[in-house]
């Protein structure tokens, strides 16, 4: 009897060490990697360099922008590639805390002269949207355009990635009129009606035609897209889709947070008009707010880890209060640590678990035992009614 005690003392006991250690990794794993990891990254976006009147709202002199990056390098930011930015925005790539990333639309011939050196200098580097039909024909509203030749320069050095701005959709009818930008607008240059299809068709082919100049000239295929004026709609965005671009980019003003997608990048303008102090407190209040969101998300993870299951449990705090129903769907996805980061494996236990009424936690779990030895990773994704998603990741070890 006395025997039989110890035994169920020690199983219980073991019973509990288990249970400790695994809700205690759980967390620890999970803090690990997020609160290492920047909590929102802020784009920087230029146009013009130099003081070229005929577009003197979109200037920078190279002193400014030569402030502005050492501003930004003596306070301790790092410039980011493109590659790092999709990785982060899709939720499996860690950057550092204090990162900003640069990108320069249009192509004007100033990025060559002015821009060019001073990144090269200062070792960063910045994605170049180029509008392709202006680059071929020399010159926007007066100002003087790369040359395929710069383009390509700087595309084969580290400093300068080459996006697509379109081959001629950076116009506006109505005497260049705001809410008349091409890309909404169901019209050609020239006038002719199209229908939603049409247009669809229309962008798609002018995409495409500066996607494969672009890659002629620098030997490189552009991964990554602009919206002219920063402006789209459904059928735009489809025909954005449908041409397979990794990330496109808005002008919207803000910050992006880890696992927000790579779809309408947010990015805030600098020009003559932003001090490098004021660039600054600009980036510092988005860090700030991104702070915020980050410890206030919506979303919750329950994890339970052990030597032959892991268990996920997700909701939406919001969902826990009386009221609409906010998540759509859960979705969990498995990674495995390859060579420092996370590579996705493939779906984790039930895949896609749908939110209701009778179910606002949303679980799933998985037999870990036949797992390969080496350290694994769940994403879960909350998809929202209103189309917004939260994440949340869950490490362990095998």
């Amino acid at each position: 009897m006395q025997c039989f005690k110890k035994v169920l003392f020690y199983l219980a006991a073991l019973f509990f060490f288990v249970a400790i250690s695994d809700q205690a990794f759980a967390a620890k794993s999970t803090n690990f990697y997020e609160y290492s990891n920047a909590k929102g990254v802020t784009v920087i976006n230029y146009h013009s360099f130099g003081d070229y009147k005929e577009i003197a709202n979109i200037n920078i002199t190279a002193k400014l922008f030569r402030e502005q990056l050492k501003m930004l390098k003596d306070n301790g930011y790092t410039t980011i590639t493109e590659e790092q930015l999709i990785a982060y925005l899709q939720g499996h790539g860690r950057i550092p805390e204090k990162s900003v990333f640069l990108t320069i639309d249009d192509g004007f011939e100033s990025v060559y002269t002015i821009a060019y050196p001073i990144l090269k200098e200062m070792g960063m580097q910045a994605t170049l949207f180029v509008i392709v039909n202006d680059v071929e024909t020399g010159y926007r509203k007066g100002v003087p355009m790369l040359n395929w030749q710069q383009i390509k320069e700087m595309s084969d050095s580290h400093s300068i990635h080459v996006g697509n701005h379109t081959y001629d959709l950076h116009w506006r009818a109505n005497n260049d009129a705001p809410k008349h930008e091409a890309m909404i607008l169901n019209q050609t240059k020239d006038g002719k009606v199209l229908t939603n299809e049409e247009r669809q068709r229309y962008i798609l082919e002018d995409v495409t035609k500066a996607h494969q100049l672009i890659e002629k000239h620098t030997g490189k295929a552009p991964t990554s897209f602009a919206y002219p004026y920063g402006v789209y709609d459904r059928v735009a965005e489809r025909a954005i889709k449908e041409a397979g671009y990794r990330i496109d980019y808005s002008t919207q003003g803000g910050f992006n947070m880890f696992g927000d997608g790579t779809v309408h990048i947010k990015r805030i303008d600098s020009s003559n008009r932003v001090s490098a102090h004021d660039l600054k407190k600009i980036i510092e209040k988005h860090q700030n707010l991104a702070e915020q969101r980050y410890n206030n998300r919506d979303i919750q993870v329950e994890a339970q880890v052990s030597s032959n299951k892991v268990a996920l449990k997700a909701w939406l705090k919001s969902d826990m209060k009386n009221g609409a129903l906010q998540a759509k769907e859960t979705r969990f996805e498995l990674y495995k640590m390859v060579n420092g980061e996370r590579q996705l494996q493939r779906n984790f236990g039930n895949y896609l678990v749908a939110a209701s009424a009778n179910t606002k936690v949303m679980s799933t779990e998985e037999n870990v035992t036949n797992y390969e030895a080496g350290g694994y990773s769940v994403k879960s994704i909350i998809i929202k009614q209103n189309g917004s998603k939260e994440v949340f990741w869950i490490n362990f070890n095998r």
